[in-house]
């Protein structure tokens, strides 16, 4: 029976929201009652467990105490023909691997797997997926099963070695083109896929965490709302990581090297630009609002020393080639600075709340 201390309001197709007073029984102890017919759409007995948990912004949330989603979804299936490009095979098992399944069965329609589809069933699993393996295989058929669970590998904690990953690659692409050095280029070239793999694993344990959202600490957050910071977050250090790629590959390029004076302002543009996104990464595990605000006040700084860096280039007789590539190389190191000042926004929306009543207790 309804009474005039409790109220459900439709909120949408999929959500109803209750609001209920909380009353006292006993030596203070709270309660708070639910609908009668929640309970029995939910299948609820007298004695069923609830979990409750207390989560930041006067958030408690509240969950069935047993069968707790794993991050392992059901196992799916897909079948192959002779005729199915390798590339279309890889971005379909990424796919799978994004939206959670743990174990995903891949067989041929003709009987039989080609040596191209399994080598790029081997080459994705090896080069793409955290965690994933290859556990049984037939001439017909192959099995992949993500082995990894979030408890080994939390999200921030994925994160911190995709941005060393990423700062690795920065600082070495510059040496190679400091140095001429074009094996060290190459090297750079080949540990892109590093960071890839850790930013497809961060997606996919993110989807989850949203799905399931009073267990998002699974994933090592503490609020469903971090996981579009942390989301947006590792797409800016995807796309540095391939800025710094691109360097390396520029720098392959190049007839001859550099001038002194080019060099110089070239590590002028890298060290800012590195530093920056250094700092604002620490700002998010640090949760440092202020120094996330210092990287976003040297964003003009980072394009004036882009400025600096193509008025010399103009000024200097490069070859037309080169002239294009180091072009780009410049234009690849201020966007790595702009990509840190990204993720410094987001951090600061991520901890402005606590800065802010930092202020006020002080």
């Amino acid at each position: 029976m309804s009474t005039q201390s409790e109220r459900s309001t439709p909120v949408d197709q999929h959500e109803e929201r209750l609001v209920r007073r909380l009353q006292v029984t006993g030596r203070g102890s709270y309660i708070v009652s639910l609908p009668k017919e929640w309970i029995e759409e939910i299948g609820l007995k007298k004695g069923a467990e609830l979990e409750f948990r207390r989560q930041q912004d006067q958030l408690v949330m509240m969950a069935l105490g047993r069968d707790k989603p794993h991050l392992e979804a059901s196992r799916c299936a897909i079948t192959v023909s002779n005729d199915t490009h390798a590339d279309s095979l890889a971005r379909k098992i990424i796919s799978l691997y994004l939206v959670g399944f743990s174990t995903i069965d891949i067989t041929s329609k003709t009987g039989t797997l080609t040596g191209v589809i399994r080598h790029s069933i081997r080459d994705v699993v090896r080069r793409k997926l955290v965690g994933t393996e290859v556990v049984t295989e037939s001439p017909r058929s192959a099995t992949l099963q993500v082995l990894l669970s979030s408890p080994q590998l939390w999200v921030p904690d994925a994160l911190r070695r995709m941005s060393t990953i990423a700062g690795f690659m920065h600082h070495d692409a510059v040496q190679a083109l400091t140095n001429s050095d074009k094996e060290l280029a190459k090297q750079v070239l080949n540990i892109d896929d590093e960071v890839d793999r850790f930013s497809l694993y961060i997606v996919r344990q993110l989807k989850w965490a949203v799905q399931h959202p009073s267990l998002v600490e699974r994933v090592g957050l503490k609020t469903p709302i971090e996981c579009l910071g942390y989301r947006m977050i590792t797409r800016s250090v995807e796309r540095s990581a391939d800025h710094a790629a691109r360097v390396a590959q520029n720098s392959l390029s190049l007839q001859a090297p550099p001038s002194p004076a080019l060099i110089k302002d070239i590590n002028a543009l890298s060290e800012l630009s590195h530093k920056m996104m250094e700092d604002s990464l620490q700002g998010l595990f640090k949760e440092d609002f202020q120094l996330a605000e210092s990287v976003i006040s040297q964003k003009e700084q980072i394009s004036g020393l882009e400025d600096t860096l193509v008025e010399r280039l103009l000024k200097q007789r490069i070859l037309a080639s080169d002239l294009s590539g180091l072009r780009l190389i410049s234009e690849s190191l201020r966007r790595i600075g702009e990509y840190a000042t990204d993720v410094a926004e987001i951090v600061l929306n991520l901890t402005v709340r606590r800065s802010v009543e930092q202020k006020i207790a002080a």
